[in-house]
């Protein structure tokens, strides 16, 4: 019940809030306008119709009800400032015509007029209607100077001159009053206009805000996309390439089960290690696309890889790993530089032995692995698959690697990495 009240109860406050608006509440001034306007113009005509029946009364009848009609076509037909300017242009006309006319034969000093409060009248139109201050003042000028000329004209006319101060008194009652209703009138206006602007500013802004978070989320799903289609590369490029070493290793080992039992031996180490690599290549890139990590330091990890590679097989691996922790893309890339070059040192070189070594050189981290491999002649030899992946990766990090070999001497492989790359605070990132 207390709900239906409530919703009730907003729905109303909605409703008077439509009907209460600043657009609503200047048309209602104008319909006051218009209908002060007919009483007041009226209200002299009937005096002048008083004074007799000859042609300043017919003119002054005629200026009143053009006045009205003006009016009227301002608030109901020209909706737009730029449409009203010529009824402007006209209403001044008007005025001076129903200025002289309806004080036709009135003595200025001792007669009562309110001419000024039809100037007063059409100027409030005008000042509603107006957008800027400058126009105001325009308007209220060139009307309050066509008023003091007519003034003064009747009064020399009259020949009242003489009666100088009690005209002024008048005249300046008059001046009084208009410069009072200018003052309030535009003072409401500029306030309304600066609300108008700042409501403006606001929506615009909500607007813009709207756009940056639309534009955000389209980078932002742009980002996800090309994240995943770069680890999708990777496992299809990664496994791929594992799976047919493993292939080739367990082919060799088949055909040389029966000559060469050691050598079978090997390669069936070999492509164990190779399918455990993938597996592990596999299973973070899962992670990653799954947007989960596991909390372990790149230094646990490393030492995981290695003791994965002695575990079951005849291999044997010192290390000396520093505690680092660097970027995600960066530890990944270590990490898969040492596992594809364990993988190597087995395959193409026949290591047994094999020395790892990660140092925190301060504005640099260096990666060293070395093996006791048969080693290559490097006037000969050109990089594979695997190795020139290596090299580009590490240029694309801003780092550099280096591959060295002797025959009979191993193979080693020492990778640099810019001290940029490392996280100040293990805790806000870098686990792999």
């Amino acid at each position: 019940m207390d709900e239906k009240k409530g919703k009730g109860a907003g729905f109303k406050l909605k409703t008077l809030k439509k009907y209460i608006s600043e657009k609503n509440i200047i048309q209602a001034l104008r319909y006051v306008i218009l209908a002060l306007l007919v009483c007041l113009c009226g209200a002299i005509a009937l005096a002048s119709l008083e004074r007799g029946t000859g042609l300043p009364v017919i003119i002054t009848l005629a200026s009143a009800i053009a006045l009205v009609f003006s009016m009227a076509m301002k608030i109901f037909v020209m909706r737009t400032f730029l449409r009203k300017i010529a009824w402007y242009v006209f209403d001044s006309l008007l005025l001076l015509v129903f200025t002289v006319f309806s004080s036709w034969g009135v003595s200025l000093v001792f007669g009562s007029s309110y001419i000024f409060l039809v100037y007063m009248l059409v100027l409030s139109e005008y000042y509603l209607s107006a957008p800027t201050l400058r126009d105001d003042v325009i308007m209220f000028a060139v009307n309050l100077a066509a008023y003091t000329a007519v003034y003064i004209a009747n009064a020399v006319v009259r020949n009242e001159i003489d009666s100088a101060f009690l005209v002024s008194s008048q005249y300046f009652f008059a001046l009084i009053v208009l410069l009072l209703h200018f003052v309030m009138f535009n003072f409401a206006m500029t306030v309304s206009r600066k609300n108008k602007q700042i409501e403006e500013n606001l929506r615009e802004l909500e607007e813009n805000r709207n756009e940056l978070l639309r534009a955000y989320e389209k980078v932002e799903e742009a980002t996800v996309i090309e994240e995943r289609n770069r680890i999708a590369k990777e496992i299809h490029d990664t496994a791929g390439h594992s799976l047919t070493t493993v292939i080739m290793q367990t082919e060799a080992a088949r055909l040389a089960m029966d000559k060469d039992p050691a050598r079978a031996r090997t390669c069936i180490d070999a492509a164990n290690l190779q399918a455990k690599n993938c597996l592990e290549e596999l299973r973070l890139s899962v992670h990653l696309l799954s947007g989960r990590r596991e909390n372990v330091t790149l230094k646990e990890y490393l030492e995981g890889i290695l003791e994965e590679t002695v575990n079951g097989t005849s291999f044997t691996v010192r290390s000396k790993i520093d505690d680092v922790e660097m970027s995600e893309e960066a530890e990944r890339f270590i990490s898969n530089t040492l596992r594809e070059g364990i993988s190597n040192g087995i395959r193409h070189g026949g290591s047994t032995a094999f020395f790892f070594e990660l140092k925190d050189m301060g504005n640099y981290v260096e990666l060293l692995l070395s093996d006791n491999g048969s080693g290559a002649d490097m006037s000969k030899f050109k990089e594979g698959f695997g190795l020139s992946g290596m090299r580009a990766k590490a240029e694309a990090l801003g780092g550099m690697i280096n591959f060295s070999s002797e025959p009979d001497e191993g193979f080693e492989i020492r990778l640099s990495l810019p001290g940029s790359l490392k996280i100040k605070n293990p805790q806000q990132g870098g686990k792999l």
